[in-house]
């Protein structure tokens, strides 16, 4: 769970039946004026090329036209400008005629983007918000920790954690006027009274630690610092806290100094964490999807059978390859999906279809409309010979769905469609 999820499913569940809504995605790093010219000119002829599918004349177009300039004139602001305190992604949906109009910055760049259609296209911040789930960066240390809250690939929160601790003669036990014999004994019992404080402070370290963990769900740990602090601190961590930290890092020497440059660190080092879990919790995913559906589960893989659960409200899960490409069908009476080509009523109602370019948005904006996740993958050779989709399910089917559409011939088994 993300900051992201609650503006993803709001988006989703926009639709526009006269103007169509304008996405556009961007990547505003800006290393030179070229940079700045060619996404200038990019807007320019991807707005020239959308007007020019609506003639002079046409339903809705005048609405559609202000909308373009003024993402034309935002966007010429947005290059006059210097770099956005380090962001790097830039994001926009707009429609009059809904009120929508709704800019965001990130830090990750996107794939240049501008597109219109009758609901948002969000697969690109669908991946964003699942490739940047938040973080909380522990370094716990004798008096305490540090702790960095990171979400969405920037830095929200940090503090610091401080206990009692005696490093001075004045906070030991005094031995008094012992005989020299004691000498050790004394020691011995400073050093445990010192251990007992350090302890305590590390036990209220991970109160806060878990408290943070539970205000945010889906966060993950990362734990910074030498092997034995570290070790010690996860002992104070109850089971299921344990259960949530992904990575476990050497303190870089760059983190001795102040201000930016630790912060930087921070942000730097739990994205690299979250990234490299990720990429290996996609192959998990894509693994146990398959697998489910193989067997008859809670899983389906290919666009007909992914389609058909997404008509029925089915989809828990919908796992879809970054560069998935297909076209397909919306029935224009009861707003059915269809992936087959070549059909000309709905089979569900009998009305009328028009054609969907891109399928795959329309099964993002459906699934998350109605309240499910989805998990945009790189491109794998295991669902991609499934036609690069599948979707994990809520229930089986109640008429038996069951199977896998046919696979590609790059599949085990596969045979030629």
């Amino acid at each position: 769970m993300t900051e992201l999820d609650g503006t993803l499913t709001d988006l989703a569940r926009l639709r526009s039946v006269g103007e169509p809504i304008v996405s556009l995605y961007l990547d505003v790093r800006w290393a030179d004026e070229q940079q700045r010219e060619r996404v200038r000119l990019f807007v320019q002829e991807r707005v020239r090329q959308t007007l020019a599918h609506y003639p002079p004349g046409t339903p809705d177009r005048p609405a559609l036209d202000r909308t373009l300039q003024r993402v034309l004139a935002h966007v010429g602001q947005l290059t006059t400008q210097a770099s956005q305190a380090e962001k790097d992604g830039f994001a926009l949906f707009a429609c009059e005629g809904l009120g929508l109009w709704q800019p965001m910055l990130f830090r990750r760049p996107f794939a240049p983007e501008l597109c219109t259609d009758a609901i948002p296209h969000l697969t690109q911040l669908a991946r964003l918000a699942d490739d940047l789930e938040p973080a909380i960066v522990v370094v716990p240390n004798q008096a305490g920790a540090d702790l960095y809250e990171v979400r969405l690939g920037e830095l929200a929160a940090e503090s610091s954690l401080r206990g009692f601790v005696p490093r001075r003669d004045r906070d030991r036990f005094n031995p008094g006027a012992a005989r020299p014999g004691q000498r050790f004994e004394r020691q011995e019992k400073d050093g445990r009274h010192e251990e007992a404080f350090v302890q305590r402070n590390r036990r209220a370290a991970a109160a806060e630690v878990e408290l943070r963990l539970a205000r945010t769900p889906g966060a993950h740990l990362v734990l910074v610092g030498t092997a034995q602090n570290v070790a010690a601190f996860e002992r104070e961590l109850p089971e299921r806290a344990r259960a949530r930290v992904i990575a476990r890092l050497p303190r870089p020497r760059e983190w001795e100094g102040a201000g930016g440059a630790r912060r930087d660190g921070v942000v730097a080092g739990a994205s690299g964490a979250v990234a490299e879990h990720e990429r290996a919790a996609e192959r998990r995913i894509v693994d146990g999807l398959v697998g489910e559906a193989l067997r008859g589960g809670l899983g389906v893989v290919g666009p007909e059978d992914v389609v058909q659960a997404v008509n029925e409200g089915r989809v828990h899960r919908l796992v879809l390859e970054e560069d998935f490409q297909r076209a397909g069908w919306q029935c224009d009476r009861c707003t059915a999906l269809g992936a087959t080509r070549g059909a000309d009523l709905c089979p569900y109602c009998g009305g009328d279809l028009h054609t969907v370019q891109q399928l795959g948005e329309a099964l993002v904006a459906r699934t998350l409309a109605g309240g499910g996740a989805v998990e945009v993958v790189a491109h794998a050779n295991r669902l991609h010979g499934y036609r690069g989709v599948g979707a994990f399910l809520r229930q089986t089917a109640p008429t038996g769905l069951r199977g896998a559409s046919p696979p590609w011939p790059t599949a085990p088994g596969a045979s030629q469609p």
